[in-house]
């Protein structure tokens, strides 16, 4: 993926905020709902991602679990 997946969460913040000030929403929670959204949509693209397994030692989460599905 080109775009660094954590700025989806960023998007997703801003959305919300936008969303918010269109519809006159809470912003917070608009917010809150956007940021939760983005990042669901990261950890998609994470687990959608074709890249190989990655090195045991310096991997972070579903890396983890990937690295362990792919090998064994």
């Amino acid at each position: 993926m080109d775009l660094f997946d954590t700025w989806l969460g960023f998007f997703g913040l801003v959305g919300g905020l936008v969303t918010a000030a269109v519809w006159r929403r809470p912003p917070v929670r608009s917010a809150l709902i956007g940021f939760a959204l983005g990042i669901a949509a990261v950890i998609v693209a994470n687990l959608m991602a074709p890249t190989t397994a990655p090195c045991l030692q310096s991997a972070k989460g579903g890396d983890i679990l990937r690295a362990f599905r792919l090998c064994g």
